[in-house]
């Protein structure tokens, strides 16, 4: 259904042919060599269930394209935080994956849309109002619409149904527990959403799943509106665990 990773990184470095938002080489968004790593962090089999550790209670199914880590880590910052647009195309091709596995996967939205209780709405998790005053702009809303390029209409939409109703902390240093009570309550739907959000089928959507603090509310503010089944795709998932390996034997810390 949507174009390959390696085309769109092509179409990304033709866009703003500068340098490398990984590495810093010229003439390249994505340089061959990193856009090689990009695809070592994505899973094997593709887009997978991902659940953090712990994970949260109210937290919906949530698929992920790979792992937090290297390159694609670093693709994702320098898009979101640094202003790298050019490679949007990267990422919104793994965030279509992601969601077009995320609709096909869950039995719920499966039987909705089977019915006849389309679209799916594809929901970004909302920027705050610092946010996008200081990036000028509300990135994973861009790389939602972008997403939902290759789906029909009448198969999945952006609904940018979901507004922050109170500032939040920075999430970045939090616990788990931390980010749960820093994100409780902070999300509420957009008056105009609630008529079309009634038993909508509805996905989720940001770019890194780490505790699932922000997708458990995102997911809370939807079905207090009234939504159907909620789903949630990420971009990639950080590798958080709630304790320690073990020890292996003779180890001595």
């Amino acid at each position: 259904m949507f174009a390959g990773l390696s085309s769109l990184a092509a179409v990304a470095s033709l866009a703003l042919p500068r340098t490398c938002a990984v590495c810093r080489a010229a003439d390249a968004a994505l340089c061959l060599g990193c856009r090689a790593q990009v695809d070592a962090s994505r899973w094997l089999d593709g887009p997978r269930r991902s659940r953090p550790d712990p994970e949260p209670g109210g937290l919906p199914p949530v698929l992920t394209s790979g792992r937090f880590e290297g390159a694609l880590a670093a693709l994702v910052t320098a898009y979101k935080d640094d202003g790298r647009r050019d490679v949007a195309p990267v990422l919104s091709a793994l965030l279509a994956e992601v969601v077009d596995a995320a609709v096909r996967q869950d039995p719920h939205v499966r039987r909705a849309l089977a019915a006849g209780d389309g679209p799916v709405l594809v929901v970004p998790v909302p920027s705050s109002a610092a946010s996008r005053r200081r990036r000028g702009d509300a990135p994973l809303e861009a790389l939602a619409r972008a997403a939902v390029e290759g789906f029909g209409p009448h198969e999945a939409v952006v609904a940018e149904a979901l507004r922050m109703r109170r500032r939040v902390a920075d999430q970045a240093g939090l616990g788990a527990v931390g980010r749960h009570l820093n994100v409780e309550h902070s999300m509420a739907v957009r008056e105009p959403w609630h008529a079309p959000l009634d038993r909508a089928s509805c996905v989720v959507v940001d770019d890194v799943l780490t505790t699932g603090a922000t997708l458990v509310e995102a997911a809370r503010a939807l079905r207090a509106a009234g939504a159907g089944p909620v789903v949630a795709a990420a971009i990639c998932a950080t590798q958080r665990r709630s304790r320690p390996p073990s020890r292996s034997p003779g180890s001595s810390r």
